[in-house]
């Protein structure tokens, strides 16, 4: 029995009425509670991977100003609703933070897609189609092939010779690191057998001396220069139709690896664009980076870098190139290619990358490097590595951008000074080139340690993936179905190649989006979908983190949502 005295009930409700009573004296006298402003949209009814570890999923999210001001069940986020709130019913699709293209290259020229050609007839066919849509004697340019398209692998002008004797030619391959150009263009060029190699750049010959046509690295632009360049009312269109496929992949986020010189029209039209409003998506872009750069031109960087910091555009980071690739044989490699005795093309001196890093380094640049073959990925790490020691800095974030074939032994040095691991998921595609050209090239070691995402990810790098567009499609799903099954879309070969390399759906996932945006300094704004972050998400027409892998090639972006505002939707949306 309890030792406490019986409550008269009398009492409890005077005291309560009296209670009551002084409350409503005091009431006016109280500040009121301003209400919760309503939701400018509501998406509800929806799977949500939100990507914050601490919350992974949600069924709702509301968005106000273009950011999320909640995301959890449907009873949080309908909390805001209000009478101009717009309401959607995602029908439990499954939603994913927008994606990031972590390493783009906007495209200016128009030209043939010699994608798949796979023999130098059809690539003529190509040519002549493109051509014929053209002004008469105007140069005929086309991107896309690769050595597997030619008997042994090797291009020559010939091919395009016999098809176009007085009209100038010149192709870019898939990589856009080698250049064949045909007898009329090379004459304007005034490249002849005495024209030397220039620095960082091959002229293939016969054995006479005489240019075979290819074009390797710098001395493209031998060539590739003297091609008119396009207007900016041309680049402007580019940029508007680029964006715009961009943002049908789901892509919220272009980081561009382009390079571009400040002065370069292009950064004129972006800013005008950003400023009315108009850019599809977020764009960041990259300017030049030379290891003899001036202190003058440094802090042109960057001055351009803190005078574009927003939301829509910004400049903050310097591209440059340490060597080629694997199918062109100038990625520079540790050991020598297969059945010969050539180690690759390294662009740049230890000693003068090193001096070049720390400079950008010091004024608190971040830096990426083109790095695929081993000896180059541990000269970017190594130069990394200095700019820490001398400078005394950290958390520059700096990149190294492709990684094809990294030494196994350089895999924990990410992590060890926080280089971001910038690489390709569609990379691993093992289509013709892949198995005729390039793993030849390699032998079976190097292989089987080529765009070995697992490896990255068991050493705890941090990926940011990409596409090099366009290099290879800015397709995210099929980026994420590559690094998944490493097969090509019609399943080949059975098991994967190297299927010890592949990567869940989920890690893709993460690369595509997280990362990627901590890659671009963006991972409190984009990325994820925590409130306080922008509305940048993707509404799938599959749950992608069910299926079997082979479903993600048939599953569509429904709806992209930049800012909260919609990017692109699809006409089987409802």
């Amino acid at each position: 029995m309890s030792n406490s005295p019986m409550q008269n009930p009398m009492t409890t409700s005077l005291r309560t009425g009296a209670l009551l009573a002084a409350l409503a004296v005091l009431a006016p006298s109280l500040p009121a509670q301003p209400a919760v402003p309503p939701a400018d949209a509501i998406y509800t009814n929806a799977r949500i991977w939100t990507g914050d570890a601490e919350h992974p999923a949600a069924q709702a999210l509301a968005i106000r100003g273009g950011k999320l001001v909640a995301v959890g069940s449907a009873a949080q986020a309908l909390a805001f609703r209000g009478p101009s709130t717009k309401v959607i019913d995602l029908q439990g699709r499954r939603v994913v933070p927008g994606f990031s293209d972590s390493h783009w290259h906007l495209s200016l020229t128009d030209q043939a897609d010699l994608t798949d050609a796979k023999s130098p007839a059809e690539i003529v066919r190509r040519l002549k189609a493109w051509a014929a849509k053209r002004p008469a004697g105007a140069w005929v340019v086309g991107r896309g092939w690769t050595p597997s398209d030619f008997p042994n692998n090797t291009p020559h002008r010939r091919f395009l010779d016999a098809a176009f004797p007085n009209q100038p030619v010149v192709l870019t391959d898939r990589d856009g690191h080698q250049s064949i150009a045909n007898g009329r263009a090379l004459a304007l060029a005034k490249v002849t057998a005495t024209t030397p190699d220039p620095a960082r750049g091959v002229i293939e010959r016969e054995a006479n001396g005489v240019p075979t046509g290819l074009l390797k690295e710098s001395a493209r632009q031998l060539v590739v220069t003297l091609v008119p360049s396009p207007t900016p009312a041309d680049m402007a269109r580019r940029i508007d139709e680029e964006t715009r496929k961009a943002a049908s992949f789901g892509i919220v986020l272009i980081q561009d690896a382009s390079g571009r010189a400040p002065d370069h029209p292009v950064f004129t039209i972006l800013r005008a664009a950003a400023k009315a409003d108009t850019l599809r998506v977020r764009y960041r872009a990259a300017f030049p980076f030379t290891p003899d750069a001036s202190a003058a031109t440094v802090r042109q960087y960057t001055k351009l870098r803190d005078s574009t910091t927003g939301p829509w555009l910004r400049v903050g980071i310097a591209k440059g190139m340490l060597d080629g690739t694997v199918d062109a044989k100038t990625a520079a490699m540790l050991e020598p290619y297969a059945g010969s005795d050539d180690t690759g093309l390294p662009f740049w001196p230890a000693a003068t990358l090193n001096k070049g890093v720390a400079r950008y380094d010091s004024a608190g640049i971040q830096v990426e490097l083109h790095a695929i073959g081993d000896r180059a990925v541990r000269t970017a790490l190594d130069a990394y590595a200095n700019a820490t020691k001398v400078n005394r800095t950290t958390g520059r974030r700096h990149r190294i951008e492709h990684i094809e074939v990294p030494a196994l032994a350089d895999l924990p040095r990410f992590k060890q000074f926080g280089v971001i691991a910038s690489t390709q998921a569609i990379f691993a595609t093992p289509d013709q080139t892949t198995l005729q050209n390039y793993a030849p090239l390699l032998g079976p070691e190097r292989s089987s340690r080529a765009n070995a995402f697992k490896k990255f990810d068991d050493a705890g790098a941090i990926q940011a993936f990409g596409s090099d567009y366009p290099v290879f499609p800015m397709d995210v799903l099929l980026g994420i179905y590559t690094a998944v099954t490493r097969q090509t879309p019609e399943g080949t070969p059975k098991g994967g190649w190297y299927p010890e390399n592949r990567i869940t759906v989920e890690a893709a996932l993460r690369h595509y989006t997280k990362d990627a945006a901590y890659a671009a300094f963006m991972e409190k704004e984009t990325g994820s979908l925590v409130v306080g972050h922008y509305a940048d998400f993707v509404v799938l027409s599959s749950d992608i983190l069910t299926i079997p892998p082979a479903e993600l090639l048939k599953t569509r972006i429904l709806l992209t949502i930049i800012g909260g505002r919609e990017a692109y939707r699809s006409t089987s949306f409802p």
